[in-house]
């Protein structure tokens, strides 16, 4: 939904498609690399717990599996015109955009709340958890900020 939101454009959707493909193979390569350095980091006996190795292979193993479906998808979508159509008109309709605009301002206001309580726990039980934390919340004002300029310069 988001990936659709944010690679929405104007005018030939299957530009919007080729550029999502592209991302989508980006994925793949991310994926499989993150994959691939967990079984490798296993193989080779990293001292790293179970834990951490089985995330990179999962989390790894599920972008590309996203991504793989995705272009597929996305490929099927561009090969066939009543689909290409029917996609179109899905995507650009501006209920569906603006309900996934509120859904994700929403959820970015939630999670920020989240984490500032987290902060308020972590302080009092681990300083580098908090630091953490406190960092996380810097680096999304600081993005936060950057978007809000481009796009007040852009729209």
């Amino acid at each position: 939904m988001l990936l659709r939101l944010f690679l929405a454009g104007q005018g030939d959707f299957k530009a919007v498609l080729r550029r999502r493909s592209r991302l989508l193979v980006l994925c793949i390569v991310l994926g499989v690399a993150a994959a691939a350095a967990g079984f490798t980091l296993e193989a080779l006996g990293a001292p790293l717990p179970n834990v951490a190795l089985g995330f990179y292979a999962g989390t790894g193993t599920g972008i590309a599996l996203f991504g793989a479906v995705g272009l597929i998808a996305a490929r099927r979508t561009l090969r066939n015109e009543k689909k290409l159509r029917a996609a179109e008109i899905k995507e650009t309709d501006e209920r569906r955009r603006e309900v996934a605009r509120r859904a994700a301002s929403a959820a970015t206001l939630f999670l920020v709340l989240l984490t500032y309580v987290a902060m308020l726990v972590a302080i009092a039980v681990d300083w580098t958890v908090f630091f953490t934390l406190i960092t996380v919340v810097m680096v999304f004002a600081g993005v936060f900020f950057c978007c809000l300029v481009y796009y007040d310069r852009k729209l």
